[in-house]
């Protein structure tokens, strides 16, 4: 079952408005700049067990 014209043109519509905001909105920055690192120290079964301790301290 596919969408009539009019909810079609509505779907556009909104959508054109979402990009609009979007577009326009100052909460992203341009650019980034930081550092980033990694811990290349850890086994995998360390990392798969901090997971699971992340994991279990969801709510």
């Amino acid at each position: 079952m596919g969408m009539s014209d009019h909810n079609q043109r509505e779907y556009e519509r909104r959508e054109r408005a979402i990009s609009e905001i979007e577009s326009e909105s100052d909460d992203q920055p341009e650019e980034y700049h930081g550092k980033i690192t990694f811990d290349e120290d850890s086994s995998t079964s360390e990392l798969l067990e901090n997971l699971q301790k992340i994991k279990s301290n969801e709510p």
